[in-house]
């Protein structure tokens, strides 16, 4: 049903900092840590299958080892089946989403403690249906943060396609009134390692289309799929013109994180 690659960090951790569980006292010199926990992050990209895609991977892996906690074991495991094309065609979102269940079910299995989706959010009726641990859809959570720092947002995702299906996403999450005009690069999928390996091209049309959103009014930028988000971070493309640049794998993992630390007293779904 598909491999498994996952990032590991030992915590190192002195003094006697223990998870005190619901109704505990907490002296006020007491400093509360994560407990320990295991995240699966769901791709919709064939992470261990092919050279192309390595430096996406090794992205994802360092910035998840910079973001979680030092006792959180995350893990991107790949889909029990690859679809190619899949940003380009619902049907085949169809059969990924069928794909991210069935990944969730067997992470549940498997002992992690909450499930990550990809940027598309795919599956959202039926994880919560079929799955008992925190489901983390990632661009829900990724909105909801960065509401809380600038007013508005816009999407710039990598194809035509895509910019329809995010404008659906925002319509199902009803923040259409907050978003501004939003665009799209056009990035094949076949660019994955000059991303890396040549950016200076595609940093340019990223901050022209990005500078034009910003211009009509964008305060923040959503960047997708996950992989356009990585890359602008290992090029250090953190803003654009004053309009904060969304970091969507960061806040997928401190939401999940703080979704175990939240359900022990009494907040949970």
């Amino acid at each position: 049903e598909g491999s498994q690659h996952s990032i590991r960090v030992n915590t190192q951790r002195s003094g006697d900092d223990r998870w005190n569980g619901p109704g505990a006292s907490i002296k006020r010199s007491t400093r509360l840590e994560f407990p320990t926990m295991k995240i699966c992050i769901q791709s919709g990209t064939p992470l261990g299958t092919s050279d192309i895609y390595k430096p996406y991977y090794e992205s994802l892996k360092r910035h998840a080892q910079r973001v979680a906690a030092p006792s959180t074991v995350v893990e991107f495991p790949n889909l029990g089946k690859n679809y190619p094309g899949a940003a380009r065609s619902m049907t085949h979102l169809h059969f990924v989403a069928h794909e991210t269940v069935r990944s969730a079910m067997r992470a549940q299995r498997e002992g992690f403690d909450a499930f990550v989706t990809n940027c598309l959010d795919l599956g959202y009726d039926e994880l919560r249906e079929m799955v008992d641990i925190p489901s983390i859809f990632m661009t829900q959570a990724t909105l909801a943060y960065y509401s809380q720092l600038a007013p508005n947002f816009a999407f710039i995702v990598n194809n035509v396609r895509l910019h329809h299906f995010f404008q659906a996403l925002a319509e199902r999450y009803k923040i259409t009134a907050r978003m501004a005009p939003s665009s799209y690069v056009d990035f094949a999928f076949t660019d994955y390692a000059n991303l890396w390996n040549k950016p200076q091209p595609f940093i340019d049309e990223f901050l022209r289309v990005a500078k034009g959103l910003v211009a009509q009014g964008a305060t923040s930028l959503y960047p997708a799929g996950l992989y356009l988000s990585q890359w602008l971070i290992d090029q250090g493309i953190r803003e654009v013109d004053g309009a904060i640049i969304m970091d969507p794998l960061a806040i997928a993992i401190k939401t999940a994180e703080m979704r175990q630390q939240l359900a022990p007293i009494g907040i949970k779904r």
